[in-house]
């Protein structure tokens, strides 16, 4: 998935990891193998995560509470795909 963040990477992980500890538990949030593949520009991040446990951590990312909010832009089985629809979004979005 493809994520609008615009601290670092290793925040936004962090972040999403603590939200689902804290919503789901330790075991679920290990289980769904969360990391941080690709950047794209400062301020887009592409997470993998396992599908089954897709639906928690987009509960998670969605409820992070900080200053800057994260946005999922687009979800995606293959990195490729994603790549690509992703810089599509990030010109139409005119992000820096």
């Amino acid at each position: 998935m493809v994520v609008l963040f615009h601290p670092s990477p290793e925040e936004l992980l962090s972040t999403t990891r603590d939200r689902m500890v804290d919503m789901f538990g330790h075991v679920i949030t290990q289980k769904a193998l969360l990391k941080i593949i690709y950047k794209i520009g400062p301020d887009l991040h592409v997470i993998r995560c396992r599908s089954e446990y897709l639906g928690e951590v987009l509960c998670a990312i969605t409820l992070i509470d900080s200053e800057h909010p994260a946005v999922v832009l687009d979800i995606s089985g293959t990195l490729r795909s994603l790549r690509t629809r992703a810089m599509d979004k990030k010109m139409s979005l005119r992000l820096p």
